[in-house]
């Protein structure tokens, strides 16, 4: 009950405001102004505490075509018995195979390891440091043998937390403690902590500030009962990466119900302008789920793809005015891809007039996406970029997307293109390698963008450093935009190779201009 009061404490309030429609007001786009990197938006899924998703229902989740939301991050539990393992396989595995990124978070160590010596209440026992750690990694070992390799894991879900299900207390030194001594072991994989229940930095601060465990711990999770999101300094201070893992705004309703879902708009918005990296919905598929049991999208879904199957893994949060109304959100992207992408939620009653403006380097043309008690992600028109700027009318109680449509040319012609042999690694099953572009023409290639694409890439085979994917073919941005005559860039490939088979696919360069 206490956690369900939590939750409704952090709802934000549908504003009302009295500023006239017809005045319109500025959004400034700065591309030049980049904040955190986004690696994805997406949900947990209950495999063992319910039924697991289905083939359909993955495909709707993480697929980016027409009735799809578009996810690409799937959280799963780590349950105490090995023998249990198996039931998280099916979903990771096609989830996997679609690029989405994995991790895994534990309710409760096995209960031996605990002082409780049950899954609930207690405390990890010290000794049992290097026993706990061999536990969690032979989860992600077992993922990695069955096509699902694991991107992070989390220490322990909720350490603040006492429930009477499964759960484990930790305080601050103890997770100091435990991630020094035993973070080594972690490597090739994002060891993250501390997944509180609200985000507490009363937690995570000491961590942070200890030269050891900081040194050890890649991302800083967190949850957002209680709270609402907000800035963390330190973290970004220390180079860690802040992600919200699990969430959920109202359990007591329908997920149609479309005045109870727009504070997920809300509440996305001020994760994304407090530099979060990743927003991590509760269940995938629930009653007040992104998808409801009948398998279908739900308001809530609908609202989180205007986010994420726009705003795709790798790419910037950039400067954009983020309220140029009281009740108007605004923040917007940029990708390696070539795309700018602006999200605004208009949480008020009554229309409201943006202005975008981009200043130089705009793109063309906009695609405005939108989402409302009426609407499902539906194509709302092109909006030329004149002088700089578009103008438009956001509906009232409505999310609107514009993605820029940038001019994409294949350059391969123009450069002689080496593929190195690969080198694997035993431990992850990943296979390393480099590509290199030499321009073998009198003239310096430029773009705006310049990328390297892999086509055709052997099935069951992934790019886990990719940076984004156009059509399901991922990409990764050259760290240049522009080669010139007799140059070479060079590229470092990492592929997820779970049969250790050959690994073929053509590499192509593209140049995107806006």
């Amino acid at each position: 009950m206490l956690k369900q009061r939590l939750l409704r404490w952090s709802l934000p309030l549908l504003a009302m405001s009295a500023l006239p429609a017809a005045v319109a007001q500025t959004v400034a786009i700065d591309p030049a102004t980049t904040y955190q990197v986004i690696r994805g938006f997406g949900g947990h899924n209950g495999a063992g505490w319910i039924a697991d998703l289905t083939p359909a229902q993955v495909d709707t989740a993480f697929g980016t075509g027409p009735g799809q939301i578009g996810l690409t991050v799937m959280r799963m539990r780590i349950d105490p018995s090995s023998s249990a393992w198996a039931t998280q396989v099916p979903t990771a595995k096609l989830a996997k195979a679609k690029g989405v990124t994995l991790f895994a978070t534990p309710w409760t160590p096995p209960p031996y390891m605990k002082t409780s010596n049950a899954i609930a209440h207690g405390s990890l026992i010290p000794s049992y440091y290097p026993d706990y750690a061999t536990h969690l990694l032979g989860f992600a070992d077992y993922m990695r043998t069955n096509g699902a390799q694991l991107y992070g894991i989390s220490v322990q879900n909720e350490p603040d937390w006492d429930p009477d299900y499964e759960g484990c207390q930790w305080t601050s030194a103890q997770f100091i403690d435990f991630i020094k001594s035993q973070g080594p072991r972690f490597a090739g994989l994002k060891l993250m902590a501390p997944e509180s229940l609200g985000m507490r930095k009363v937690l995570s601060d000491p961590i942070l500030n200890d030269a050891g465990a900081a040194a050890q711990l890649s991302i800083v999770a967190g949850h957002l009962y209680g709270t609402t999101p907000s800035d963390y300094p330190l973290a970004r201070a220390k180079g860690k990466e802040v992600w919200m893992t699990e969430h959920y705004t109202d359990s007591t309703s329908d997920a149609n119900d479309w005045a109870k879902a727009m504070p997920v708009a809300i509440e996305v918005h001020r994760s994304m302008a407090a530099n979060y990296s990743a927003y991590v919905w509760w269940y995938i598929r629930r009653f007040y789920g992104l998808i409801t049991e009948d398998g279908n999208v739900s308001k809530r879904g609908w609202i989180m793809s205007q986010y994420a199957k726009f705003v795709r893994p790798g790419y910037v949060r950039i400067g954009a005015t983020q309220n140029p109304y009281p009740d108007v959100y605004v923040t917007a992207y940029k990708g390696g891809d070539g795309k700018v992408v602006v999200v605004a939620v208009n949480n008020g009653t009554a229309q409201r007039r943006v202005n975008l403006a981009f200043g130089s380097g705009a793109p063309g043309t906009l695609k405005r996406y939108v989402t409302s008690a009426a609407t499902n992600e539906s194509y709302a028109g092109d909006y030329p970029v004149i002088a700089g700027g578009a103008s438009a009318d956001l509906e009232p109680s409505s999310v609107s997307t514009f993605v820029s449509q940038p001019a994409v040319a294949d350059l391969t012609a123009s450069v002689k293109v080496v593929q190195s042999g690969l080198t694997a690694n035993r431990f992850t099953s990943q296979f390393s390698g480099t590509v290199s572009f030499t321009n073998t023409t009198g003239a310096t290639i430029a773009a705006s963008t310049l990328r390297l694409v892999v086509e055709g890439l052997t099935a069951g085979v992934t790019l886990d450093n990719r940076q984004g994917d156009v059509n399901g073919v991922p990409y990764i941005t050259l760290p240049v935009n522009q080669i010139a005559p007799g140059a070479t860039v060079t590229v470092t490939t990492t592929f997820g190779n779970p049969s250790k088979g050959a690994i073929a696919y053509t590499p192509k360069l593209q140049g995107i201009t806006f």
